[in-house]
């Protein structure tokens, strides 16, 4: 089992957050889960925007007053901004110590009977679920084409109370029936499992972008791909990332009988260009072939939070 590596990414402030001259109004909601778990907080920085008829007015408003001058040049443009201002979402994963966090690849059938076993499944094989402690905590979604054989439509982000919950609900005689659905719903889908042993606690924005990169390791060169991300530190925090969530030796369970990867890397970029500036950096030029030396397969995708 693995100790994740984790930072926090504040909820707003900073100089990449998001500006409003409009009042904003934070809600703050936390519900007690199953056995104790504490479900994820979810914060959302919610924005009143004017209509366009209320903008309208408003300007007119400021024009018939003799506010055409500088000042009221500068009100109507705040009320512009304030227009435009979008709602921010954000979600805290909180996990007590041995909880099995899980990061779950779906790639479903889209056929109509296909999509009507997955409403069967989610209906029922969730809901039991649940009895056990499960809790969903959000989706980060494929953003293009990514890089592998495995090509999910996104990551679902999930988690058991222990071990031991998951065990149990794997041993309860209604599972088998569900179990059985899963060829029937998805090409394939692939459970990435640890248990955090310390715990975990990871925010995810819906103002951020994410990328995950999941390699095999080269037991003939150990150490490269470990050097390759330590090496790129700096450049990825100076392109506006930062590694945010590391999953080492996880369990793999999946459809296809896949052989479990070494590692998974989360990082997540103030904004969609990041990657790219990384990749068109010298110093990734100057890397990247301990990428190809320290790993025997290698997946990478682009990812966009569904919150």
């Amino acid at each position: 089992m693995s100790r994740s590596k984790l930072f926090l990414q504040p909820c707003g402030g900073g100089e990449n957050s998001k500006h409003t001259t409009s009042k904003t109004i934070r809600l703050f909601a936390q519900k007690p889960g199953i056995f104790g778990l504490k479900r994820p907080t979810e914060t959302s920085m919610k924005t009143y925007s004017l209509k366009p008829s209320n903008l309208v007015i408003a300007c007119a408003a400021l024009l018939a007053t003799g506010c055409a001058t500088t000042g009221g040049t500068q009100a109507v443009s705040a009320v512009q901004n304030e227009a435009e201002q979008e709602t921010v979402t954000s979600v805290t994963i909180d996990l007590p110590p041995q909880a099995l966090f899980t990061f779950i690849g779906f790639d479903y059938k889209s056929s109509a009977a296909e999509s009507e076993e997955r409403e069967i499944f989610q209906s029922r094989a969730l809901p039991m679920a649940a009895e056990y402690g499960f809790a969903r905590h959000g989706a980060l979604i494929l953003n293009g084409t990514g890089v592998g054989s495995f090509q999910p439509q996104g990551f679902l982000l999930a988690s058991w109370p222990s071990q031991a919950a998951f065990d149990n609900f794997q041993a309860d005689p209604r599972w088998p029936e569900f179990d059985a659905l899963r060829p029937e719903i998805w090409n394939d889908i692939r459970y990435y499992r640890d248990v955090q042993e310390d715990g975990l606690q990871l925010t995810l924005r819906s103002d951020k972008f994410y990328t995950l990169a999941i390699a095999h390791i080269n037991q003939d060169n150990p150490d490269d791909y470990q050097t390759y991300l330590s090496s790129l530190g700096g450049e990825v925090a100076r392109n506006g990332g930062e590694f945010i969530f590391i999953m080492r030796d996880p369990s793999l369970e999946s459809l296809s009988n896949a052989a479990a990867p070494d590692q998974l890397t989360l990082i997540e970029w103030d904004d969609v260009n990041g990657l790219d500036r990384l990749l068109a950096s010298d110093v990734y030029a100057a890397n990247r072939h301990l990428a190809a030396s320290g790993t025997t397969d290698f997946a990478f995708y682009r990812l966009r939070p569904a919150l």
